[in-house]
């Protein structure tokens, strides 16, 4: 879980850097949303949008793209290790020590997703309270 995590950090890495936008609220909430529903708790129903608040068409797909192949792999990687709990997704999720491999500012995933206390969540991964941006995915 920790390999497809840091390829993950590296694609948004690479969109970042030609779309600084990408670390905003809006941005940050948009993706959050969208690995809440296809990932932490797998809505079959749920289809990645097409904007993610960037500003480019490009900086959008490649946003899209990243949590695409993430989603798609991790999902797959969790019904092989039989991690189908919302909170250990959620840890797996947000593995503190997975770093990406920028040369100059490595980031972690709460620079992009910002960090979801786990109390503020049940066991079926509704909100139940908290100051925290992840309230803001229901």
């Amino acid at each position: 879980m920790d390999e497809l995590l840091r390829q993950l950090l590296n694609r948004l890495d690479a969109v970042q850097e030609t779309n600084e936008e990408l670390s905003d609220s809006e941005c940050r909430d948009q993706m959050s949303r969208a690995i809440h529903h296809a990932f932490l708790v797998p809505d079959p129903n749920y289809v990645l949008p097409d904007e993610f608040g960037l500003y480019t068409d490009e900086g959008n797909r490649a946003v899209k793209a990243a949590l695409a192949a993430y989603i798609r792999e991790a999902n797959a990687k969790c019904a092989e290790l039989g991690i189908h709990k919302f909170h250990d997704r959620l840890a797996a999720f947000q593995a503190e020590d997975v770093v990406s491999d920028h040369p100059d500012e490595p980031t972690y995933n709460d620079d992009y997703f910002g960090w979801a206390n786990p109390q503020d969540f049940d066991e079926s991964g509704k909100f139940t309270g908290g100051s925290g941006r992840w309230g803001k995915v229901e």
